[in-house]
């Protein structure tokens, strides 16, 4: 949280230099993917140093892992899985795997009584501990 004018005046100098910078990458990054995964790390890389969270910014496993407890705790209250894996559905854009992982969670999170189990299928197939027949990726 900004306390004062002072990290107020701070924070705001290094928003606008980040601006710049994206901007930078805009003119320079012709090619659409690596400019997504360039700005990708560069927005965890803003995160941060605005809000000083953390030294090296979690993998996509990390954050994956990170969201199982609350997708247990909301199956518990009576959420549907869908509800709430169609929210990380791009996680892996452009990574390995990342096609099978969206495809188990669309074909399976979304059949009644679908449970924890699904999420923790598509993690191992993201992480390449499940064999899958994956075509072209």
């Amino acid at each position: 949280m900004i306390a004062n004018d002072q990290e107020l005046k701070v924070t705001l100098e290094r928003i606008a230099r980040f601006q710049e910078q994206v901007a930078h990458l805009r003119r320079v990054e012709t090619n659409p993917e690596n400019f997504h995964g360039a700005v990708s790390g560069f927005l965890a890389e803003v995160d941060r140093n605005l809000f000083g969270a953390y030294d090296t910014p979690p993998s996509r496993l990390d954050v994956l892992d990170r969201f199982v407890p609350y997708v247990e705790a909301q199956l518990a209250q009576g959420a549907r899985l869908n509800q709430m894996t169609r929210h990380i559905l791009g996680l892996f854009h452009g990574q390995p795997r990342a096609r099978a992982f969206r495809r188990h969670l669309a074909e399976n999170a979304h059949l009644e009584g679908a449970g924890i189990e699904v999420l923790l299928a598509a993690r191992r197939i993201i992480a390449r501990d499940e064999c899958v027949a994956v075509a072209a990726e």
